[in-house]
C-alpha cells in the first residue's frame, strides 16, 4: 500500500474510512512529536486495487505496515471503516495497538436492511460507477455549513476511489463481524470521537462505545459531521494531544 510516514515521535497510524483515502487525515499532520502512518487502502487513493478478504483482511495489510516500519506498536486511529479495521486488528493483535482513536465509527455490524442495501450498491457501482456512491454520501460527511472548498477537498478524495476499491469495501463492510465483546478488551488508553452533527454513525454509538471500553474518554465536536477530524481539525486535534498523547 502506498504509505505517508512523516514526522518523530509516538508512532500513529490513520486508517482512513470509505470511500476515501489518506489524504483525509492531511489536517493531522500538525499534531506535533508523532511519526504520522498514513496508509492509502487498496483500490483508495494512491494504492491500486488488491483483492481482500473480509475487514480483517484490511487489518492484516495495516499490520504488515507496521512490520514495514519496523514498529511493534502504535496508537491506532481509525475513521469509520477504518475503525471496523481497528477492530479486526484487536482481534488478531491486540499486543500491536499502544492506544486507540475511533472516529466516527461503531462496533455493531451491519443491520440486514444495511447489508442488503450495500450488496444492491455494489450491483450499482459496477454497472454506473463510484458517482452515485458520491453523490449520497458526500451531504452525510460534512454539516451544511462547512466551507465549499472543504467539501470540494471532501469530494476530490472520495471520486479518486476506484470501482473494485469501492466494491471490496462494500463487501467486507456487510459481512463485518459484530466487535461488541471485544471492546472490553481493548485495555489501553482510548479516545473516542465523534460529529454532534454526525448521522451516519451518531453521538449515541460513541456513548455505548464508550460503557464498554474499559479506558476511554470521549470527545463530540460541535460544528461537525461525520468527516469531524477535517471539519474541526483543531478541536480534532488538541483532543488527540491533550485526551490520548497525554495518558500513553
Amino acid at each position: 500500500m502506498h504509505l505517508t510516514d512523516y514526522g518523530s515521535g509516538t508512532a500513529i497510524l490513520w486508517i482512513h474510512g470509505f470511500p476515501l483515502s489518506s489524504r483525509v487525515f492531511e489536517k493531522q499532520l500538525a499534531i506535533e512529536g508523532v511519526r504520522h502512518l498514513m496508509p492509502d487502502l487498496p483500490g483508495f487513493g494512491r494504492t491500486p486495487p488488491a483483492a481482500v478478504e473480509g475487514i480483517d483482511g484490511y487489518a492484516r495489510l495495516v499490520l504488515d505496515e507496521l512490520d514495514r516500519a519496523k514498529l511493534d506498536r502504535a496508537v491506532l486511529a481509525g475513521l469509520s471503516m477504518g475503525g471496523y479495521i481497528l477492530f479486526g486488528i484487536a482481534r488478531i493483535a491486540p499486543e500491536r495497538i499502544q492506544g486507540a482513536i475511533l472516529i466516527d465509527t461503531r462496533e455493531t455490524p451491519d443491520t440486514a436492511d444495511a447489508k442488503k442495501g450495500r450488496y444492491e450498491t455494489i450491483e450499482k457501482v459496477k454497472k454506473n460507477g463510484i458517482g452515485a456512491v458520491v453523490d449520497s454520501m458526500l451531504p452525510k460527511m460534512l454539516t451544511k455549513s462547512a466551507p465549499p472548498e472543504l467539501v470540494d477537498e471532501a469530494e476530490s478524495i472520495m471520486s479518486s476511489s476506484s470501482v473494485d476499491g469501492v466494491t471490496t469495501a462494500l463487501k467486507a463492510m456487510a459481512e463485518r463481524p459484530d466487535s461488541t465483546a471485544l471492546l472490553r478488551m481493548i485495555r489501553v488508553p482510548s479516545l473516542i470521537v465523534v460529529g454532534s452533527d454526525d448521522t451516519i454513525t451518531p453521538p449515541s454509538d460513541a456513548a455505548r462505545m464508550a460503557t464498554a471500553l474499559p479506558d476511554a474518554r470521549t470527545m463530540i465536536i460541535p460544528g461537525a459531521a461525520h468527516l469531524s477530524n477535517m471539519e474541526q481539525a483543531d478541536v480534532f486535534n488538541q483532543a488527540v494531544v491533550t485526551d490520548l498523547l497525554a495518558r500513553l
